[in-house]
């Protein structure tokens, strides 16, 4: 039977579809270090995130984990303290990816987690500590450190806005197959028609969107503010 179109990209979630390159260059680490945290360091130790398949890329869930991690350890949160909150959270949900399936905040030291009261409310004044096992600390002052990621009714990462909070360009597992896009437009596409010579109010038109949408897809994409096709355009 054919899935419902409202909940066909869901099966999109699990399958690779990012080369470990980009998912480097989205979170803003080295291939080097996303290696390395799906990799064990010894026989006798497990990875800071699941192990993946050799020769083959990560998937939207992965890819979001390693997006996460990256926050946390610009956070300043050891990586130790982010494997131990892993490993708890896959002991107590059962869930594959957590770092992706569930909603997070960091205050630096500790990586919280929402706590529910005896009636399923959200208690907005405490989280758990999950690098401490569950411990509870009160999180009045604390603020997300993980805005760039939107999150569904479930909890779980819905989309990435990859370019940053102010940014509108957003990895939507429903839109361009994944890809960074503003829109619906992917950026690679935009960076493909400006580089052969369209103009940035030229793509605005044919893809309606506006010129500034067209400006910070070709930042993201590596264009330099100082190509003069893209300078006289800046404010």
């Amino acid at each position: 039977m054919q899935q419902p179109s409202s909940t066909a990209w869901k099966s999109r979630l699990s399958i690779p579809s990012y080369r470990i390159g980009e998912a480097a260059s989205y979170a803003k680490v080295s291939t080097q270090t996303v290696a390395a945290w799906h990799k064990s360091q010894s026989k006798l130790a497990k990875s800071v995130l699941g192990e993946r398949t050799n020769g083959k890329g990560l998937s939207f869930l992965q890819l979001i984990e390693v997006a996460v991690v990256a926050e946390m350890r610009r956070s300043g949160v050891k990586l130790s303290e982010i494997k131990q909150a892993r490993d708890y959270l896959v002991e107590k949900t059962g869930l594959d990816f957590p770092f992706a399936q569930l909603k997070f905040k960091t205050d630096g030291a500790d990586i919280l987690g929402e706590v529910e009261g005896p009636l399923g409310e959200t208690l907005t004044d405490r989280l758990l500590a999950f690098n401490h096992r569950g411990q509870l600390v009160w999180s009045e002052f604390l603020s997300s450190r993980l805005k760039t990621f939107n999150y569904d009714e479930s909890g779980s990462v819905r989309t990435w806005k990859v370019a940053g909070e102010d940014k509108e360009i957003e990895i939507d597992p429903t839109l361009a197959f994944g890809a960074p896009q503003v829109d619906g437009v992917k950026t690679s596409l935009i960076k493909t028609r400006f580089s052969i010579g369209e103009e940035v109010d030229e793509i605005s038109e044919d893809y309606a969107i506006t010129n500034e949408q067209v400006i910070e897809a070709l930042l993201f994409e590596g264009l330099d503010r100082s190509n003069p096709r893209i300078s006289r355009w800046l404010n």
